[in-house]
């Protein structure tokens, strides 16, 4: 379901995610290998990758990434993905985000030269191609708020490998609290954001705590998929 939902049963079109999706989980084995809370908890403890509890107006998920709490040295970038995957893995078995999608709000606040030189051509395109071609995801937003003018830098190495339709789906803020909340009702955001919500709403490390409960599952997820025989990929 978790396939079929988002590519709206089209049986055809949920084969391809299908295989897209585990093709890309085997040919970067390096960032996706053991995705369970035990293996995946850095970007966590550091509150780098959230997941808001309220949905927003129309029922979709948000997820937070800050840029202020990622300091490269103590978890690295290749973990930060991780995180953000293992949050996204929760989120895929919920059949109303299955239905109505994920926003994603990027927090650049406090964004170093430091952090934009963790990024290289070869990894944005990873990222966006993992976006667009294989996580099986509604992806129905993407908000970049407080973005300093080094942005620009880390935006432009990623802009040649989106498609018009993702393009058209990211929104820039800056520090304009009211230009976010045309988008996302104040009851699904923090009060720093312009919302509601205490800050923090939940830390990364308690969200990190409740995904641990679910380990077992997690686990079962990560069985599945092309096998190898042989030292061949089936």
């Amino acid at each position: 379901m978790k396939f079929l939902r988002p590519c709206k049963f089209y049986a055809e079109s949920a084969y391809k995610r299908i295989q897209a999706y585990y093709k890309f989980r085997t040919a970067h084995s390096d960032q996706c290998y053991d995705l369970t809370p035990t293996s995946v908890r850095a970007a966590f403890d550091h509150s780098i990758v959230s997941i808001l509890s309220p949905r927003d107006q129309h029922g979709r998920r948000l997820m937070l990434v800050e840029s202020a709490n990622w300091n490269p040295r103590d978890v690295s970038l290749t973990e930060v993905f991780r995180g953000i995957q293992l949050g996204l893995e929760a989120a895929m078995v919920e059949p109303l985000t299955q239905i109505n999608g994920v926003v994603s709000i990027l927090d650049m606040k406090g964004l170093s030269f430091s952090q934009v030189m963790q990024f290289t051509p070869s990894f944005a395109k990873m990222i966006v191609d993992w976006i667009q071609d294989c996580v099986p995801i509604r992806l129905k937003a993407v908000h970049i708020i407080n973005q300093p003018y080094i942005f620009n830098m880390l935006f432009a190495i990623f802009k040649p490998f989106l498609r018009e339709k993702l393009r058209s789906r990211i929104h820039f803020h800056g520090s304009n609290k009211q230009s976010l909340l045309a988008h996302v009702d104040a009851s699904a955001l923090r009060l720093r954001h312009g919302g509601t919500l205490p800050d923090p709403e939940i830390s990364g490390k308690i969200l990190w705590q409740m995904l641990r409960h679910y380990e077992e599952d997690f686990k079962a997820a990560n069985s599945y998929g092309y096998v190898s025989n042989n030292n061949k990929t089936k």
